[in-house]
């Protein structure tokens, strides 16, 4: 299977795990063998087409959640340029850590993940209601929740990864060379990030008496952004297997 021509070689080792999502899976060998749907080319092509235009759909919002950041920073008389600047720690502090998971950028991959939960258990402790967000979601939203859930324990495991791939070999030979896994493995956790900040975006609208809950988290991904950016400078530029190239 791995000779056929529309498979797409080694697409799944740099990919976030989202088989239903994925806009690749008439062309992932690894899917392929993994599925026990007997679906035809033709369907899974189909279906493909239709996650492609999900995918695009959240590019656009991601655009939204950039500029609803940089309005409640001015609201907050905070400069832009500064927004630019701010990380999780300070140029000197990067490498003061002994294991990946002592990584500022871990830390706050996980300190995430239970804000997520944190949100959530506000909500319904708020709405008191007999069914939560969690099962139930309103339908306008459900995607968005879907991608913040799906995402949620995602990040963490990919940043330590990431780092412990960095720590491996001198910073040097990474700055030289962006295509080698720890890139491959920033670029996937920068892309879900972005992702999961689109989807908050949308909620932040959409849920006022939680907006103080939603904008602390949006604010905490785009720090975790922007410093895994600083760790890595060379992730946006790895070309993926069939997504980048």
């Amino acid at each position: 299977m791995s000779a056929e021509p529309d498979m797409i070689p080694g697409i799944y080792n740099y990919c976030d795990r989202w088989c239903e999502r994925c806009a690749y899976t008439s062309r992932c060998l690894q899917y392929q063998i993994e599925s026990e749907e007997d679906q035809s080319g033709e369907a899974l092509r189909d279906f493909d087409a239709l996650n492609a235009q999900f995918w695009q759909d959240m590019g656009e919002a991601l655009v939204h959640a950039m500029r609803l950041i940089r309005e409640l920073a001015e609201r907050e008389g905070i400069k832009p340029e500064d927004i630019e600047k701010e990380t999780l720690f300070s140029e000197h502090g990067v490498s003061l850590h002994h294991t990946a998971r002592e990584h500022p950028c871990a830390h706050a991959a996980l300190l995430y993940s239970g804000m997520v939960n944190d949100w959530f258990a506000a909500h319904n402790d708020y709405s008191g209601a007999e069914e939560s967000l969690l099962t139930s979601p309103p339908q306008v939203l459900e995607e968005h929740f879907q991608v913040i859930r799906h995402y949620q324990y995602f990040i963490y495991p990919k940043i330590v990864r990431a780092i412990e791939g960095r720590m491996a070999y001198p910073v040097s030979a990474h700055q030289d060379s962006p295509q080698n896994d720890a890139s491959g493995t920033a670029k996937i956790s920068l892309i879900v990030i972005d992702r999961s900040l689109a989807a908050w975006s949308v909620l932040y609208g959409e849920y006022p008496v939680y907006e103080d809950k939603t904008l602390s988290i949006l604010v905490h991904l785009d720090r975790l952004r922007r410093s895994i950016e600083v760790v890595f400078p060379s992730a946006r530029a790895f070309i993926r297997p069939g997504f980048d190239a």
